[in-house]
């Protein structure tokens, strides 16, 4: 097969056989020229850049340390301690007054089981503005602020929480868990479990006390069939329950009372552990922001006479928006949060060390004189001595013939026991011998008088003693015995720790007795044949208790 041979056309038999390859280049110089011109030339010395198969990896953020938030940020959340709202101690209005409205079967049970008609200062002012803040969130569930109340002891502050509390869950439907009270101690938990069900006679809400009389597995029973619209529960015994997944989503309120002492106790970190639990169940921070989700949210109430200012211990409450409540005469709050009853008498006795040895002799002196021979509260440091001071005491009154109704409450009797002790020491007087840990939060407003047998550990202890007469508006008194320099050196240093008491412009008076040591001190308290009589009753003391054993 031939080759065939293809050749290209001429376009001009007669044109000059380069004009085509010239055309081109003039084409292509020309092109050059208007890249040139839309693409301007770069610096020769720019690096060029260099484009790598192998890119970094996008990194997380990197957490932030929680615990590493700055004592600084943590004071500028505590800005509303500088405004709080003051209000007198004189207060009293009627509870049928009261805007917005309380039920008349909360009314009626106030003055048939309380035997009250108007309200404190405490109650109210938390009362009023607790009710119209939960009658706002009926329609916008927004949370409103957590109340801190500060209030000296006996001023009504268990019914200020109890009563608005009470009144909001009037008319539920479905019983949940709305409302959890935590105090420091059993005889607390009885004493507000009692207010409960006085207060809610006649009402459809349930309560339950968690004592840990019974085991927590029992205890769990009792929460899942009786379906309790208020639980009232030590920190410690609470927490038990939270490990065992009790349910917070419906939680409303949650009231902190005794709080400066509650803030000082880490029963298994209990505040921590309940506010993690309660933002679990609520899911906090669900969304961009939590605070416009509509669902309604928990707010705490704390409550208490000595409100502490610790930074660290308020901000592991996670507060929000916190409105501080101060009842006081006077505007003071930073440099006096312990509040004295203002209708309570501060006395002290200096006593020379001589007497020591005869102290409870003293003691009974003291107790035989009219105005402190009935409705008197005498205080110990520890449960033993209360036991053995008691019987000594009935001794003697017994060998002098002075008549004197001596008892003691203590851990050594049942809860029945100690029941029974103070019905009768409320109805029909005598003295009573006791401990801290018994008489904290004690509500018996015939208490006429507190007498400081044994000086107490700290001003705290002293306030919450001092606080067990002069309740509801009496007036009351309050002594300390100091035997010795040492003593009254402890005993100035408590009560003028840095002026942070509110006495009310009042000041403590001294019982003037002979201390001299020059002088027979012992002679103007103890005759001889009252130390006769002393020596035989310790000597009787002594064999009961070597018989004991």
């Amino acid at each position: 097969m031939s080759k065939i041979s293809r050749k290209r056309p001429l376009e001009d038999e007669g044109a000059d056989p380069y004009s085509s390859v010239l055309e081109r280049y003039s084409r292509t110089m020309d092109l050059q020229d208007k890249i040139a011109e839309q693409y301007p030339e770069t610096n020769d010395t720019e690096p060029m850049e260099v484009k790598k198969d192998v890119a970094p990896l996008p990194q997380p953020k990197l957490p932030r340390d929680k615990s590493l938030y700055s004592q600084e940020q943590k004071n500028k959340n505590l800005n509303w301690l500088s405004t709080p709202e003051y209000h007198s101690t004189t207060q009293a209005k009627s509870f049928k007054d009261f805007e917005p409205a309380l039920d008349p079967v909360i009314i009626s049970n106030l003055e048939t089981k309380f035997g009250i008609t108007s309200a404190f200062s405490v109650q109210i002012n938390v009362i009023e503005s607790l009710l119209k803040d939960i009658n706002a969130n009926k329609i916008d569930p927004t949370p409103f602020g957590d109340y801190l109340v500060n209030a000296s002891t006996g001023s009504g502050k268990t019914l200020a929480y109890l009563i608005p509390i009470v009144q909001s869950l009037i008319g539920r439907v479905v019983p949940r868990l709305r409302c959890i009270i935590l105090v420091p101690t059993k005889p607390l938990i009885t004493q507000v479990y009692s207010n409960i069900l006085q207060l809610t006679k006649g009402l459809d809400i349930n309560a339950l006390a968690l004592r840990s009389d019974v085991g927590v597995k029992e205890e769990a029973k009792k929460l899942a069939t009786t379906k309790p619209d208020i639980v009232v529960s030590t920190p410690g015994r609470l927490v038990e329950h939270l490990l065992n997944d009790m349910d917070l989503s419906q939680l409303r309120f949650l009231v902190v009372d005794e709080a400066d002492r509650l803030l000082n106790q880490s029963f298994q970190n209990w505040c921590d552990t309940l506010i993690a639990k309660l933002e679990k169940d609520q899911k906090y921070g669900a969304g961009e922001d939590f605070y416009n989700s509509y669902t309604v949210k928990c707010s705490k109430l704390i409550f208490s006479a000595t409100l502490t200012t610790d930074s660290e211990k308020l901000f592991h409450l996670k507060l929000f928006k916190p409105k501080l409540v101060v009842i006081n005469n006077a505007e003071q709050l930073v440099n006096e949060l312990y509040q004295i009853p203002p209708n309570l008498d501060e006395k002290y006795v200096r006593i020379n060390e001589k007497l020591a040895f005869f102290k409870p002799m003293v003691l009974l002196r003291y107790l035989e004189q009219p105005e402190y021979s009935s409705h008197g509260l005498v205080f110990t440091k520890s449960n033993e001595s209360a036991i053995r001071l008691a019987r000594l005491l009935t001794l003697l009154s017994e060998k002098l013939g002075l008549g004197l109704d001596i008892m003691s409450v203590n851990y050594s009797l049942k809860t029945h026991e100690r029941a029974k002790i103070l019905k009768k020491f409320h109805e029909e007087g005598g003295i009573l011998i006791a401990t801290d840990l018994i008489a904290r939060g004690m509500n018996i407003e015939s208490i006429k008088f507190v007498l400081n047998y044994d000086l107490p550990l700290s001003t705290k202890e002293y306030i919450h003693r001092v606080g067990r007469t002069a309740r509801a508006n009496r007036h009351g008194t309050a002594i300390t015995l100091c035997f010795g320099d040492g003593d009254f050196r402890w005993f100035k240093r408590l009560v003028y720790s840095g002026g942070v008491i509110n006495r009310n412009g009042k000041d403590i008076e001294e019982v003037k007795v002979v201390r001299e040591t020059d002088e027979k001190t012992d002679s103007d308290f103890v005759l001889e044949l009252d130390k006769n009589v002393y020596n035989e009753c310790l000597d009787e003391l002594e064999k009961e208790i070597r018989n004991s054993k």
